[in-house]
């Protein structure tokens, strides 16, 4: 109940902003890292959400500034983990033996939790990103909890964990116009089900917006 609650909060909010802001991810901090991104995540099938999810793309097809993601880069994080290098030297930075320290100690937190089914939908947008909400009974949050016990880098967030699906960024500050209008008719529409067996720590090279999610660990829920 409270994570939806939340949801519909950030969705009040998002009506009430006057403007879009730039949300990409890649950004010229992000490329000059010297080592691929670690994050622990629940691969999203992009198959499992449509047609609501290319309808909705088509929706907003005619603004510029909005960036959708591909199929292959829908996930639910987890947990981020850092830029990986051999010399750690900021919060956000983590070093091969560390990362595999937090992929066997992950395993391990994990190991008598079975699988989860999460629904997806409806849409939501944060001031910088459209994202789709998460049904699961609060399972996304038990394993963020878990996972961040064990964190390479246990760091406070400007945010309380709620998670979600982004699946496009804005990419300018631009007038809100009609995107809230635009938006609602997906609000209230589930986008789809599907049944989660194992989490990934994957990578992501620095060099592409949207990079393949290389896995490093895949960690396999109980049966």
């Amino acid at each position: 109940m409270d994570q939806a609650e939340a949801y519909r909060r950030v969705w009040q909010r998002f009506r009430t902003f006057a403007e879009v802001v730039d949300g990409r991810h890649d950004t010229a901090d992000w490329r000059g890292q010297g080592g691929p991104f670690a994050v622990c995540v629940v691969r999203v099938p992009a198959g499992a959400l449509q047609p609501a999810l290319d309808e909705c793309r088509a929706a907003l097809s005619d603004q510029p500034f909005v960036r959708w993601h591909p199929d292959h880069f829908l996930h639910i994080s987890l947990q981020e983990l850092g830029f990986v290098c051999d010399t750690p030297a900021r919060p956000d930075e983590i070093s091969p033996a560390r990362l595999e320290e937090f992929a066997t100690a992950a395993a391990s937190a994990l190991a008598d939790r079975g699988p989860l089914e999460i629904h997806l939908g409806g849409v939501n947008s944060f001031q910088d990103a459209v994202f789709l909400d998460v049904d699961d009974h609060g399972a996304c949050h038990q394993l963020h909890r878990r996972l961040n016990d064990v964190a390479a880098v246990p760091r406070a967030s400007r945010f309380a964990f709620l998670p979600h699906t982004t699946i496009a960024h804005y990419t300018d500050v631009r007038p809100i116009g009609d995107i809230p209008a635009t938006l609602a008719p997906w609000r209230d529409i589930r986008f789809g089900t599907f049944t989660v067996r194992q989490i990934e720590i994957v990578t992501l090279g620095l060099t592409d917006p949207y990079p393949p999610l290389e896995p490093y660990a895949v960690i396999p829920l109980a049966e």
